[in-house]
């Protein structure tokens, strides 16, 4: 089943966070196969958080997308951080409970990405 069509199930930690083995398939199937999309979700902090930013026309077109992120963090139990500026939203995703990585970034970066940008 395709990242986006699935769903965050809870993490108490616990668990370790992906390693670069399991984070590359994941990344390729967020990215595109070839990986090479315009503005591709990136590994930051040594593989511990994922980061994307978005442009928009204006200050409200960013805070209309955030509030749908909002809507789909709080149906997701998976809450990013979010920067936003004027035209511009930031989006950086981790698992603070284990430390890193979880599937669960994957699938909200996913769902994030099929959110409308107008």
């Amino acid at each position: 089943m395709a990242l986006a069509e699935r769903h965050c199930t809870p993490c108490e930690g616990g668990q370790e966070p992906l390693d670069e083995a399991a984070i590359g398939p994941l990344l390729a199937e967020l990215n595109g196969d070839e990986g090479a999309t315009a503005n591709p979700w990136t590994p930051v902090s040594g593989n511990r958080a994922l980061k994307k930013g978005y442009q928009f026309r204006d200050f409200v077109q960013a805070v209309d997308f955030v509030n749908r992120i909002k809507d789909v963090a709080e149906a997701e139990g998976h809450h990013p951080d979010l920067e936003v500026g004027y035209g511009k939203v930031v989006v950086r995703l981790t698992t603070h409970s284990i430390g890193g990585l979880s599937e669960n970034d994957f699938i909200l970066a996913a769902r994030i990405d099929g959110l409308p940008r107008d």
